[in-house]
């Protein structure tokens, strides 16, 4: 008779650190996309929240945000209780800061099985979200380092892809064959008609203690940083590489697994993608006119907006700046921070 996998004790880690500057001008240095309610009533954040409230008691939800953004969560999240917001001294990707919250939540429960979640996500079958995390939890719980797979739509060349060593199927965890860098669009093409490869959604569920040993082995740099700030000692989390998870342990990692999600998710990655989920969800556009204008869509209640005959075109309108960008080049937004940055207009950014 096969062993009883133990219920999981199973918390969540929120990522609410990053920059948003391809949500410029709305989003700032000090308001990053995960604040915005870009899709009307709750940010962003929030509404992560609410999700993992689905799975986790308040007590078992951690934030990890860098210094300058706390305030602002414990704003936004009263339940959230003091001493699970995780703050980076400085952002330095998603390597350290998840080792950092797998460091924090071993000293607190060392037995831990944890889901990493940005915060900036939209997943509209959150029913379909929980059962999807729960098997991982379980695969988790048997030594897995278990990816969320997104099942793809179609030929996406702005996501990372997991190939699998088999089929994925739903409700099941299968073993991750290599990580995928973004592809041009007829690899992309490729990869969804041999139905063995998942988009990588930056989700993630595993045994904090499981994680911490495969991290040690890959990147000890980064666990001694994490460490040793928690320790007290204040120059370590500067020599902490500026490295993304996946690159600095999941790639090299054994035991890797994904469990596929077919939740309607979206990263919400750009303008162009925040107007397309306005647009499907079908929301109303108060106050301003769009007359020809098709797949065009206008942010923002400063002022009356009026469009006519621009189709394709995403209009942002905040108090101190005013962003007209094809969706077709919405990617680029970027390129305005950076030319900002380079004028010193330290009052836009």
């Amino acid at each position: 008779m096969a062993k009883r996998v133990p219920k999981p004790n199973f918390h969540v880690v929120l990522l609410a650190g990053g920059s948003g500057t391809r949500f410029w001008p709305m989003s700032r240095a000090d308001r990053p996309k995960q604040f915005l309610s870009l899709l009307g009533g709750r940010s962003l954040l929030l509404q992560t929240w609410h999700r993992a409230r689905k799975i986790a008691g308040p007590s078992r939800i951690w934030v990890v945000a860098p210094r300058k953004l706390g305030a602002q969560v414990r704003k936004l999240l009263p339940a959230l209780r003091k001493d699970r917001l995780i703050v980076e001294p400085s952002p330095r990707n998603t390597g350290p800061a998840v080792t950092l919250a797998c460091a924090t939540v071993a000293e607190h429960a060392p037995d831990a099985v944890v889901g990493i979640f940005p915060a900036d996500h939209v997943i509209r079958d959150e029913q379909a979200f929980v059962r999807a995390v729960k098997v991982a939890a379980t695969a988790a719980q048997r030594g897995g380092l278990v990816c969320l797979g997104v099942q793809p739509d179609r030929p996406a060349t702005g996501f990372g892809y997991l190939r699998c060593a088999e089929a994925p199927r739903k409700g099941k965890a299968v073993a991750v064959a290599r990580f995928v860098e973004k592809p041009d669009r007829a690899r992309a093409g490729r990869f969804l008609r041999s139905g063995r490869y998942l988009w990588n959604a930056g989700m993630f569920v595993w045994s904090v203690q499981r994680y911490l040993e495969e991290a040690e082995r890959v990147e000890p740099a980064m666990v001694k940083a994490a460490k040793g700030h928690l320790a007290g000692r204040a120059r370590s989390w500067g020599r902490a590489p500026r490295l993304s998870v996946d690159y600095a342990v999941m790639e090299h990692a054994r035991g890797v697994q994904v469990v596929p999600l077919d939740v309607g998710w979206d990263d919400v990655g750009s303008w162009e993608a925040a107007s397309r989920l306005i647009r499907e969800a079908g929301h109303e556009q108060p106050g301003h006119l769009l007359l020809e204008s098709p797949e065009s869509t206008v942010f923002g209640d400063q002022r009356f907006v009026a469009l006519v005959g621009l189709s394709g075109v995403t209009v942002v309108d905040t108090p101190g700046a005013l962003l007209v960008v094809s969706n077709d080049r919405a990617e680029e937004v970027k390129k305005v921070v950076e030319h900002l940055r380079k004028q010193g207009r330290k009052d836009l950014l």
